[in-house]
């Protein structure tokens, strides 16, 4: 009877998963329960307490009530045969069909034979990620070639040994958010545990570089008389773990370039605001120099007076560069804050507006600012955000270099659940999107890092550019998460 089989279903391997279904004959015909013994996308067997008809066209589906699926098979009856007082039959399908089950209903198959059989190992071995099964004593079941972290990693050899005997992980892994720690409590509040990363070192592999980080899911086998067991499956992310940390030093060294970048920037526009007055004490400290050398002896009132005279002006002129270099001394103090303490955007501001207002240039722009009183203190890096509206304001400056009307407003408010930096100008209109313009690189990172979002509207003569920030991402400092 077996003969008839559908000769494309022979041709695969067949699961023999004892998973409940719901078989009904005919357009017309009752729906029957059975259970299947034979499972594949081509075909299946099936066990059921009544026979069904040789050649005659049946649909079959899930047999959990309510269950709302459109993977429904049909197929037409191959064989019947009675085996101890039920009906087994072979089903081919007029369609390959992926079948979607429930893990418990998947969990009933293990129950079965499944766990004992060569196709469950088959299964388990075709699995990238390493799986370990374990009963509630943490003694092996079944695993698979591709776990990492008990040795031998035969199937066969550590079927039956305890996880402690075989596993140096365990015994090395101490203290909160240890293995044990964790197998512990997925085993008793019978929930899911999943670790980010978990850094462990292998020295039995067989490289020279031994530390490994692992993706780990706990998920508890749990029966009606509590947890029957644990399924622990890894996966190995080490190359992905390296990468984000090699990523994460080339940003903190574009940040430490980009900060260089925009000092150096702010230097080579104030230099000739410095390079004057120093010019101006020399050329005066050269002027008194010849006088003194010319002077007549006795030295009259009216010599006095005017070596007093340009001292003064030097005086002044050296008060001038000493206030510069506070302002410049006073941010580059904040700048060194590397990591995130609360500031207010508003005092950043003003801080950011007194150091460009040194600058002549500058200073000649007619600015609006409206600072909203009520903004939250931001938890993020000093420096960057210094940085970024730095680099925003020079680029704006130079927008305006051929007018003789500047004007710029800078507001701060609160949107929603939105910080809001809106600065509009009257300069030539900036290249969009703003953080692909190289000069603005730094707004590619502050999106990238804090998921700032970059509007801009208008043109020549009157433009707006917006920044948005989610206000709860920018006061608590965020984390990774390797998935």
């Amino acid at each position: 009877m077996q003969q008839g089989v559908h000769r494309d279903r022979r041709r695969f391997f067949r699961i023999p998963l004892n998973l409940p279904l719901c078989l009904k004959t005919g357009p017309l015909g009752s729906a029957t329960s059975v259970v299947s013994t034979d499972l594949s996308p081509y075909g299946i067997q099936i066990k059921s307490d009544s026979p069904v008809s040789l050649h005659e066209t049946v649909t079959i589906r899930p047999g959990k009530k309510g269950l709302k699926t459109d993977y429904v098979a049909k197929g037409q009856i191959k064989w019947v045969k009675r085996e101890k007082g039920k009906f087994r039959s072979g089903i081919a399908f007029e369609d390959a069909i992926d079948w979607p089950f429930s893990i418990s209903d998947l969990g009933k198959g293990i129950e079965t034979e499944l766990s004992r059989s060569i196709y469950f190992q088959y299964i388990l071995d075709s699995l990238d990620d390493g799986v370990l099964i374990f009963d509630s004593k943490l003694n092996i079941v079944s695993s698979n070639i591709n776990q990492p972290f008990c040795l031998p990693r035969d199937p066969e050899k550590l079927r039956g040994k305890h996880f402690t005997e075989v596993c140096s992980l365990f015994k090395n892994s101490k203290g909160e958010g240890s293995l044990k720690e964790l197998l512990d409590k997925a085993m008793v509040d019978r929930e899911e545990v999943r670790i980010s990363a978990f850094p462990c070192d292998l020295p039995w592999l067989n490289d020279t570089d031994c530390h490994r980080y692992y993706n780990i899911w706990l998920l508890p086998l749990i029966g009606p008389g509590g947890t029957k067991g644990l399924v622990l499956r890894n996966r190995d992310v080490t190359a992905l773990r390296r990468l984000q940390d090699r990523e994460k030093a080339r940003e903190e060294t574009q940040w430490q370039q980009y900060r260089h970048f925009i000092f150096g920037q702010l230097f080579d526009d104030l230099l000739e605001d410095i390079a004057n007055p120093l010019s101006a004490i020399i050329g005066r400290l050269d002027l008194m120099t010849q006088k003194m050398s010319s002077a007549e002896t006795p030295i009259g009132e009216t010599q006095v007076k005017a070596w007093v005279s340009d001292i003064k002006s030097i005086q002044i002129i050296t008060g001038q560069i000493t206030e510069f270099c506070w302002a410049i001394a006073f941010r580059r103090k904040n700048e060194t804050i590397k990591e995130a303490v609360p500031f207010s955007l508003n005092s950043l501001i003003e801080d950011e507006l007194r150091i460009l207002d040194l600058h002549f240039f500058f200073r000649k722009i007619d600015k609006q600012v409206s600072l909203s009183p009520d903004l939250p203190p931001l938890h993020v890096c000093y420096s960057e955000w210094a940085n970024a509206f730095l680099a925003l304001c020079l680029v704006l400056m130079r927008q305006m270099s051929t007018l003789s009307n500047m004007r710029m407003s800078i507001q701060t408010f609160k949107e929603n659940e939105d910080l809001v930096l809106r600065i509009v100008h009257n300069g030539k209109a900036l290249n969009t999107p703003l953080d692909k313009d190289p000069a603005l690189n730094i707004l590619a990172l502050l999106k990238k890092k804090y998921g700032v979002h970059i509007y801009v509207s208008g043109d020549s003569g009157f433009q707006t550019v917006i920044l948005k920030m989610a206000i709860p991402k920018m006061q608590e400092p965020s984390g990774n998460f390797i998935s």
